[in-house]
């Protein structure tokens, strides 16, 4: 047991070493708490409990009134985003700089919050970040530095989808297998529980291409389909990338597995029940 005690709902958890000891570390985020929590892994985790950890972040993380009920920062990865050989955090709209033990600068990204991913879309000193709107409604945006990444004025957003709603799945991948880096990014059909109905009945899948100068094609994937959480990874083995998608609660329990066929059609797996 990591943590047993304190507020509810840890949506959100990733690893890396942001202290810069050569062990990693989880971060997780307490939604109830509005706090980022650092544990330290034991050395005997599956029989110490709870993990040590503390408290490194509380506040705000780009949630935004259009969110409705929804207003709760999320969203969570590790990269070297300032170039020093240091995993740094992403999470909600910022990313966090090391500054010594458990001390960490939070700097401002994005004016929105929600999942959060980064990858080489242009050459540059520095990594890019996209932010989707995980449970909300906001645009889906991807950032790059023009100055300092510890400055947040320095980073400049470019829109990609002006209104994504509940853009709960986001990937960084190179999907076409030309070398440069693509985004995948996914509404969902439906969250609320108790209606039987799709909240949103044409969620749309994207794929926007990058031509690794800071330039995308936007391309639909799919229209209709929940996505929720998916991940893009080489899921047969035959070197390129492939989908995996589950919903969150429409038409669930169900999981579809895309193939990608090269330059054929793409192929949907889904299994009979």
């Amino acid at each position: 047991m990591i943590k047993k005690s304190g507020a509810t709902q840890h949506h959100d958890q990733t690893f890396g070493d942001f202290k810069g000891t050569g062990r990693p570390q989880l971060a997780f985020w307490n939604q109830g708490a509005k706090t980022i929590f650092l544990a330290d892994i034991p050395a005997d985790p599956r029989h110490t409990e709870p993990w040590p950890c503390v408290a490194m972040f509380s506040g705000r993380a780009g949630e935004r009134g259009d969110q409705g009920k929804l207003l709760y920062a999320e969203g969570m990865a590790a990269a070297d985003i300032d170039a020093d050989g240091k995993i740094d955090l992403l999470a909600g709209n910022y990313w966090f700089k090391h500054i010594d033990g458990t001390h960490f600068s939070p700097i401002q990204v994005g004016t929105i919050g929600g999942r959060i991913a980064a990858g080489k879309f242009k050459s540059g000193k520095y990594l890019q970040i996209v932010i989707a709107p995980g449970d909300g409604v906001g645009p889906l945006t991807w950032y790059e530095c023009n100055g300092n990444p510890t400055i947040a004025n320095d980073w400049v957003g470019h829109e990609l989808v002006e209104k994504m709603i509940h853009g709960h799945s986001l990937q960084v991948a190179d999907i076409n297998g030309d070398g440069n880096l693509d985004i995948f990014a996914v509404e969902m059909a439906k969250w609320t529980e108790k209606r039987s109905d799709p909240d949103n009945p044409d969620a749309k899948a994207w794929i926007f291409y990058g031509d690794g100068q800071g330039n995308f094609r936007k391309t639909e994937f799919s229209s209709g389909i929940g996505f929720h959480e998916a991940r893009v990874a080489d899921l047969d083995g035959d070197g390129d990338m492939d989908i995996l998608d589950k919903p969150y609660n429409w038409d669930a329990p169900r999981v579809d597995v895309w193939l990608n066929n090269g330059t054929g059609p793409r192929k949907r797996i889904e299994p009979s029940r």
